[in-house]
Parts: structure tokens; sequence; C-alpha cells
């Protein structure tokens, strides 16, 4: 039932949650660093991921920024990959949050991301492939008919 803000109630995001299956997040919780995740999961989440939140309508730019906040984070690391820094990455969990706040279909992407930001903060190599991720579901989110 909608609040007086339009939103769905508990149950609508239990809906749009559960339409993203329960193993891809357990993927990500149970995997030690986003680094041993191979390619082809990488791929397979990404893909039903995007697929997902095509279907339930959350726009393309809506992803695009928090991917453009990961990449800022990215190149100050670029210049020094010793410096890298899992704190920043961290920090990237509050703007999720924000966001999911602020956009119902937001919340989705957010139960995925959030247990990847922990893993992508591990290392470097953690942290490209966290990139990747998110790379990955703004590539089907489009290919499967997502605009902004």
């Amino acid at each position: 039932m909608p609040d007086h803000r339009g939103h769905q109630g508990h149950r609508g995001q239990h809906n749009q949650e559960e339409q993203i299956p329960r193993q891809i997040i357990e993927s990500i919780k149970t995997c030690d660093d986003l680094s041993k995740l191979s390619a082809s999961e990488l791929v397979s989440i990404a893909e039903k991921v995007g697929k997902h939140l095509k279907d339930i309508g959350l726009k393309t730019t809506q992803i695009r920024r928090f991917l453009d906040g990961v990449r800022k984070i990215d190149n100050q690391f670029k210049t020094d990959k010793n410096k890298f820094n899992g704190e920043l990455v961290i920090l990237l969990k509050p703007k999720l949050a924000y966001a999911a706040g602020r956009e119902e279909k937001v919340k989705p992407l957010m139960k995925v991301l959030d247990p990847a930001i922990d893993k992508g903060a591990k290392s470097y190599e953690s942290f490209k492939k966290l990139i990747a991720l998110i790379e990955g579901i703004v590539a089907y989110h489009k290919y499967y008919g997502g605009g902004d």
C-alpha cells in the first residue's frame, strides 16, 4: 500500500528484493573478496541484477551516478596503487543508502552492492572487480532496454 509519499509499503519492497535471486547476494557475501569472483560469475550477477533493475523501472542515470562516485575514488588510487584505502571504499555505503532512501527502486541495487562494497574494500584488485560489477550492471540494464 503506498504511503503519503507514494512509496510502496514493506510488501512492495520485499517483492522487488526477492526478484534478485538470493544466491546472487549470497555468492557475494560468502566470497572472501571480489578479486576471487570469476569473470563468468561477475557477468552472470551483473546480467541478472541489470535486467531486474530495468524491469522495476530504475533509470540508468541512477546507477551511473553511483558508478561515477566509484570511479572518482579509483582515480585517487590509480596514481599509486600502494595508497589504496579501503576506508574510502566503505564510505560509498552511505551514498548508496542516501540514494536508496530517496528512490525506492535503488533498494535492490543496494542489497547487491552493500556486501560487494565490503568485499571490494579489501584490496585494490577487489575494488577493480567492484567497478567491473557496477559497469556490468549498467551495461546489462541498458542492453535490456533500461533508459534515462
